[in-house]
């Protein structure tokens, strides 16, 4: 009865990663296709076709890189990127501490009230006579507060459940140690968090350099990252395709590489709380 069923499973086996190569090839033709028409002329990439270019134009990439002011695009996703991390991590774990801790009415209302921010739409329209009112519209300052606010739900539910996974034994002894609350969050707790620190800086980052809406009603373009740079090749009247492309290429790179970088401490960061989360 097994060697018959041997057979069976390889056949079964197979499929499944002939199935899993033929999903693997879909995603990657989008990828290829951007890749060959952004060495195209734009007569030739306009025609938005997946062969190879008869002439590899690399002058494209100067070109984006010259009208697009990248440098200052890259520097303004920069440093959104890094601010809102650092006061994303620092808030959204601090809250987290008090409602894993707690276990109250108090905490369990907060945490219902943060997480329901995952689900709820953007008030696009108050949020910009807010900012109106306090004269924080197209201001560094005013994207880095919608920032921190919308990346606050996600961030506040992974270390809520993180840190609940975290033995309570650990507080008791801190306690004995004659250490306050806040100590015990900086010395004991807030360590052992690496790894979903290192999801939230990932998640939140890739978030405000690929985010759109925020950067079209809440700031001009000297305000924009490298991303949206790609609206001065795609117009109403005109498309530069080969341009668009080689612009988008660009701009995955700084989001590519912090992936790359820390990729190993995402998954753990994600299921390191799911069974007290």
């Amino acid at each position: 009865m097994i060697a018959h069923n041997k057979p069976r499973a390889f056949a079964a086996k197979l499929a499944l990663e002939l199935l899993m190569l033929a999903v693997a090839v879909i995603y990657l033709v989008p990828v290829w296709m951007i890749v060959t028409n952004s060495l195209k002329p734009a007569e030739k990439a306009n025609q938005l076709s997946i062969q190879l270019p008869d002439v590899f134009l690399f002058q494209n990439y100067a070109n984006v890189i010259e009208q697009s002011n990248a440098l200052r695009g890259l520097g303004n996703g920069l440093l959104l990127g890094a601010v809102v991390v650092v006061l994303t991590v620092l808030f959204s774990s601090m809250a987290a501490f008090y409602m894993a801790r707690a276990a109250n009415r108090m905490s369990s209302f907060f945490y219902s009230y943060f997480v329901s921010g995952l689900i709820i739409p953007i008030a696009i329209v108050p949020t910009y006579f807010t900012l109106l009112i306090l004269h924080l519209n197209n201001t560094y300052t005013g994207l880095i507060l919608i920032f921190v606010t919308y990346t606050l739900p996600l961030s506040i539910f992974l270390y809520t459940g993180f840190i609940k996974s975290v033995p309570r034994e650990l507080d008791e002894a801190a306690i004995v140690d004659g250490c306050s609350s806040f100590q015990m969050f900086v010395k004991v707790i807030f360590p052992l968090l690496g790894p979903v620190s290192m999801t939230v800086i990932v998640f939140n980052f890739i978030g405000v350099w690929n985010e759109v809406q925020a950067y079209l009603f809440f700031a001009g373009g000297d305000k924009w990252p490298l991303p949206m740079t790609v609206y001065l090749f795609f117009g109403k009247y005109s498309q530069s395709w080969n341009l668009v492309f080689a612009n988008i290429l660009l701009s995955i790179i700084p989001s590519l590489l912090l992936f790359m970088s820390v990729q190993k401490y995402i998954v753990s960061g994600l299921t390191a709380g799911a069974v007290k989360g």
